[in-house]
């Protein structure tokens, strides 16, 4: 057992998948952080095309450069853009006693009038730069978005909302739809670090299960996360290997994307 690969962990989750019918298994992969040119993203777009699977890219609207829209647009045909807020900056202010609190840029601190003009801005550079590959969708930067604005969000165009999970309910609200993720090999809180081979897997059978036996909606695919510009060597030798295996497995369906996050494909207004 490495962090590299755990082959009990896979054990534990091929005998969860051998309880599903064929194709019943839904997974879908999300990856954080997207804008700016780096050897982690050739490396996340390589895996994607040696796998054959669909990407989501929750691409931050104020990093992308021109050189990362050449590859987005260039990239395999599964590949799609989500909206990563504007600008992934925080700006909650420190709680009383001083330390950082839980930072958002899409949190209460600001009025949603404001907010919504980023995303709004956001939005229309997305529309420009990435048009056939950029969808309704929004990932909230550190997964927190405050209610208010949340609530206008169909009102903005946006269909879909992406945070970190088990949705509780498939609608945020009227003309809004919940598309989790729920498996991140990163332990943030233990200085980013890789979890491991083993902590990855099993929580990918831990959702599956509770899926399976009613405990989480079984309608939600379940979401793998990743961050490119955080993975170490050892996480992108364990996401290579899980990818080719999950590939494999009869049970498994990565499904293509447009039907998971159009929603109606609206665009939000600019």
């Amino acid at each position: 057992m490495t962090d590299v690969w755990d082959e009990p962990a896979w054990e534990r989750l091929r005998a969860e998948l051998e309880r599903w019918s064929p194709g019943a298994a839904t997974l879908w992969w999300r990856d954080d952080d997207a804008g700016t040119a780096s050897a982690a993203f050739d490396r996340l777009l390589a895996l994607a095309t040696t796998h054959g699977v669909p990407l989501a890219l929750a691409v931050v609207p104020a990093w992308l450069d021109d050189a990362v829209a050449d590859q987005i647009r260039a990239a395999p045909a599964g590949v799609r853009v989500l909206q990563h807020g504007y600008a992934h900056r925080n700006h909650e202010p420190p709680d009383p006693a001083g330390t950082r609190g839980k930072p958002a840029e899409l949190g209460s601190a600001r009025p949603p009038a404001v907010v919504l003009a980023d995303l709004a801005a956001g939005w229309a550079r997305l529309a420009t730069m990435v048009p056939a590959r950029l969808r309704p969708a929004l990932v909230p930067p550190w997964n927190r978005i405050d209610p208010a604005i949340q609530a206008a969000l169909p009102g903005a165009g946006y269909r879909i909302l992406s945070t970190f999970g088990p949705r509780i309910d498939m609608s945020a609200g009227a003309g809004l739809r919940v598309l989790n993720a729920h498996v991140d090999p990163i332990q943030w809180r233990l200085g980013k670090r890789f979890g491991g081979a083993s902590w990855t897997l099993d929580q990918l059978t831990t959702h599956l299960a509770e899926r399976r036996r009613g405990r989480a909606d079984a309608t939600e695919p379940t979401g793998l996360l990743t961050h490119h510009r955080d993975l170490t060597p050892p996480a992108w030798v364990c996401l290579d290997e899980l990818l080719g295996r999950l590939q494999a497995h009869p049970a498994v369906t990565l499904p293509a994307l447009d039907g998971l996050l159009d929603g109606g494909r609206r665009a939000p207004v600019s």
